[in-house]
């Protein structure tokens, strides 16, 4: 509830300018679930806020966690400009960024995934179709 978080939240919102959404997920540092920084936040912005569909990051403290929110939070204000509103996504990176062309398996690995989880073989095989060396095997 700091004011000047509000004051800059309320303007944008008169200003019709683009929000993303940063959870802070240390709740030593304030973090805490969405449900819990809904409630914290007033009732007559509530709405405004948390009821439109706007981006979202997690903000954590790890290196390679905050460069994830960063092209999140980046991608979002991006898209919101002229240059980009008819994409839908951007291409983003961090120069020094692992790409995921570089990630070789040295020798062969199985991924077991269960049918009692759903979606997990489809992310398997997703993974295994960008991966040589991976293959995917259903757990009975």
């Amino acid at each position: 509830r700091s004011k000047n978080c509000l004051r800059e939240v309320r303007s944008s919102l008169e200003m019709n300018k683009p929000l993303v959404l940063v959870q802070e997920a240390d709740p030593t540092k304030g973090g805490g679930t969405m449900e819990e920084l809904r409630e914290d936040c007033p009732e007559t912005l509530q709405r405004s806020i948390f009821e439109r569909h706007r981006p979202h990051a997690v903000w954590m403290r790890a290196e390679e966690f905050q460069r994830v929110s960063l092209k999140i939070i980046a991608e979002a204000l991006l898209l919101c400009t002229p240059a980009y509103m008819k994409k839908v996504s951007l291409p983003l990176c961090i120069a020094d960024e692992p790409r995921i062309a570089s990630f070789d398996f040295s020798k062969q690995v199985t991924v077991r995934v269960s049918l009692a989880n759903p979606g997990a073989e489809d992310l398997a095989n997703e993974l295994a179709n960008s991966f040589a060396g991976l293959t995917v095997s259903t757990a009975e």
